[in-house]
């Protein structure tokens, strides 16, 4: 079958999705437009300048805080309840987030991921830092597809940007005192005033100190699964004159965190590749204590000046991270395989851009990015599966260490011109240059006896430089004054890298991707439905890939490589509706085909590492990592107002996963599993209310993680949480 014929097919099911779904929807950012009863317009700044959603030839999801709030996201790695393109996984104390199915879902110090995290246009370089536990947010954007003919850091997969609020001209609070099962108190809290006439400060407080545990460990006699954290964000915004803005920030996070490090023993046959054992828990029967504790803390200044004609911004950030993680990655009883992971991250960047104030019929953006990326990795590995050969069988220990410097440049650019006042035409450039250099980075082998040196492994290369040049074609058309419809093809670029867990072995090649996609965007029923719908086709050269497989010593060993060629189709359906003054709704769906079109197999020179039942190393043909075939969010919202001005908001969310695995070898495989949360809201005046919540109603068990290592292991998703909010707000 044609690549035409398969898209056509798989457009033709994509509408008649639409059709099933377009019967309800809310506008995720915005609320009803209160003088003809439809929606209003989405105002999003994907382009980097304030534009009208339906004008951005890119496929956009825009969720306001609103709408986090009412189906319960309270940090990034929730999104995925709104936006069906996206999936999350963990890797320890990383998150890992992945748009249509394209990701490098490895999890070391180090590794950047292939979908870039923006907080306020500062990029967070490190995965670590990529979930946000937020309570003062504006919006978040989730742009599908490669960037970077308009951000400084390049994203294959896709780009998240998170935008806070900037304090007003009138003192504001608001906040929120939460109690909930297992033990939880949770409470946030935001104010924001003016100093002056020309600079306004706000600071906001988020914090949770969570009891007990989601789960129970015999062997240990505690709960387990559980976290704690708080974090504090702080803004200046000064306007010295009428063409100036300065924005001063500074954040910092610490979080003591266990629920993305406890696993469970699998019993793996790699012979049948038959897997037993319970396929979800939340508890643990390890005997080694294990937990992640992060600290990450960081300030940024942002100068915005218009000089008329053009506009110039610059950003500066540094950023710094240090983590400290122990696994029992056996999660059995006896302490066969565990390990400490010290980890810290200290980055720097710059950012310049010159932008054009107008936009019709000639718009233009140029810009340059540096990124100084710092990373240092202590890891000690132990237990009784770690063994010399035979016949001396002789316990050690495993020691890596390795120091990653990263120094990237890029310079980009980006114009779109009016062919006609209804035709768009836009086009960009990117050329990026990566400097890796691993100065250390060695594995020795110790004796448990003596802590003697019996072998040391060092790393083959010192440094590699990745220069690429990138680029973003789309042609826009208006087909009404609310319709229009967009054709693009993107080139986007991961560069190679060292897998500093395993620094002994050769860096990856770069990633390649070339994306094409059409879409459509419209408003109908004089502003009561709108609809976006996009269909894409991917072809992924020297796709990165993370494979565990066993050490011939004990243990596990965590590489990282190539696969030759990923192709990948899919189509985006979001749909929106006022149904009454009193009822929104929404529905989000994405059907994705992502497979290996070759990797490994008789006559090729690429062989997939790691477990396969039928024993070849041949993943040719195999889904990959993390990619749903479907994937569906629904959210309603009813609100019921009184005669004495109080209000009563019904919220419901739905989100459904299709099966999906883990690893290219397809063994661990997630079945499909659906998530509903709900909540009831009382809003008794404008400045008080009271919320009724649960999450995850029907305590799904389902996994966001899964390895074949040996034993296999995996980790649990968050169980049924409910709970009740206190909120004032002035």
């Amino acid at each position: 079958m044609t690549f035409q014929t398969c898209f056509r097919t798989r457009a033709l099911t994509g509408a008649a999705l639409f059709a099933a779904a377009a019967t309800a929807a809310p506008a995720f950012a915005q609320d009803a437009d209160t003088d003809t009863g439809g929606l209003q317009e989405i105002v999003v700044t994907a382009q980097h300048r304030a534009e009208n959603l339906r004008e951005v030839p890119i496929a956009v999801n825009a969720v306001s805080a609103d709408t986090l709030k009412s189906i319960g996201v309270s940090d990034t790695s929730a999104l995925i309840q709104a936006v069906p393109s996206l999936n999350f996984t963990r890797s320890g104390p990383s998150g890992i987030f992945v748009i249509r199915g394209v990701a490098t879902p490895n999890g070391a110090s180090g590794e950047e991921g292939s979908t870039a995290v923006y907080v306020d246009d500062v990029y967070m370089p490190d995965l670590a830092s990529t979930i946000n536990t937020f309570n003062n947010i504006e919006r978040i954007e989730v742009l599908n597809g490669p960037q970077g003919t308009l951000f400084g850091r390049n994203a294959t997969g896709g780009l998240i940007r998170v935008i806070t609020r900037d304090p007003g001209d009138r003192p504001e609070f608001s906040g929120r005192l939460g109690f909930g099962n297992y033990n939880t108190f949770s409470g946030d809290a935001y104010a924001a005033a003016p100093l002056s006439d020309k600079v306004g400060v706000d600071i906001a407080f988020t914090g949770q100190d969570q009891g007990k545990g989601f789960g129970h460990n015999p062997t240990q006699n505690k709960d387990v699964r559980s976290q704690d954290f708080w974090g504090l964000r702080a803004m200046l915004v000064a306007r010295p004159t009428d063409n100036l803005k300065i924005t001063l920030a500074g954040d910092y996070f610490h979080t003591d965190d266990d629920t993305a490090t406890y696993v469970w023993g699998l019993a793996y046959n790699p012979a049948t590749g038959v897997l037993t054992g319970p396929q979800a828990s939340q508890n643990s029967v390890s005997d080694y204590p294990s937990g992640t504790h992060i600290r990450v803390w960081g300030v940024s200044g942002k100068a915005e000046l218009d000089l008329g004609g053009v506009s110039v911004t610059s950003i500066s950030a540094y950023r710094k991270l240090k983590n400290h993680s122990a696994l029992d990655v056996d999660g059995t009883p006896a302490d066969n395989y565990h390990l400490f992971y010290d980890t810290s991250n200290e980055s720097f960047q710059q950012e310049l851009r010159f932008a054009s104030t107008t936009t019709e019929p000639f718009s233009w953006q140029v810009g340059a990015f540096y990124l100084h990326l710092n990373t240092n990795v202590d890891q000690l590995q132990g237990g009784a599966v770690l063994h010399t050969p035979a016949p001396s069988n002789a316990p050690i220990l495993s020691h890596i260490v390795s120091h990653g410097v990263t120094d990237s440049i890029s310079v980009f650019g980006e114009m779109t011109y009016a062919l006609t006042p209804t035709t768009h035409l836009t086009g960009g450039i990117r050329w990026t240059s990566d400097h890796r250099k691993l100065p250390t980075g060695y594995v020795d082998t110790l004796l448990v006896s003596t802590g003697t040196v019996i072998a040391h492994a060092t790393n083959a290369l010192a440094s590699v430089t990745y220069d690429n040049v990138s680029f973003r074609a789309a042609l826009r058309q208006d087909v009404t004054d609310r319709i229009n419809v967009y054709a693009s093809v993107n080139k986007g670029f991961k560069s190679g890298e060292f897998n500093l867990q395993a620094p002994n072995q050769p860096p990856v090649k770069p990633e390649t991707i070339m994306a094409y996609e059409v879409g459509l965007k419209g408003d109908f029923l004089d502003r009561h439905l709108r609809v976006s719908l996009a269909g894409f086709h991917y072809d992924i050269k020297d796709y990165q890939v993370r494979v565990t497989y066993p050490n011939p010593n004990g243990g596990v060993i965590t590489g990282l490589y190539n696969a030759a060629r990923v192709k990948v189709d899919g189509v985006d359906i979001n749909a929106e509706a006022v149904v009454t003054s009193r009822l929104h709704l929404n529905a989000g769906a994405s059907w994705l085909n992502a497979r290996f079109s070759q990797f490994g197999g008789p006559g090729t020179d690429v062989v997939a590492p790691g477990f396969y039942p039928a024993g070849d190393g041949n993943a040719t043909g195999h889904q990959t990592a993390m990619a749903p075939h479907f994937s569906l969010n629904l959210l309603g919202t009813y609100t019921i107002p009184f005669n004495n001005g109080s209000e009563l908001r019904l919220t419901a969310g739905l989100t459904h996963k299709s099966s999906y695995v883990f690893e290219p070898d397809n063994v661990m495989r997630q079945p499909a599993y659906n998530v509903v949360n709900g909540s009831i809201e009382f809003k008794a005046t404008e400045h008080y209310s009271v919320e009724l919540y649960m999450r995850n109603i029907g305590d799904e068990l389902y996994n966001v993680q899964m390895a074949t290592a040996a034993p296999g292991y995996a980790l649990a998703g968050p169980p049924r949480q409910y709970g009740i909010n206190f909120k004032v707000s002035y």
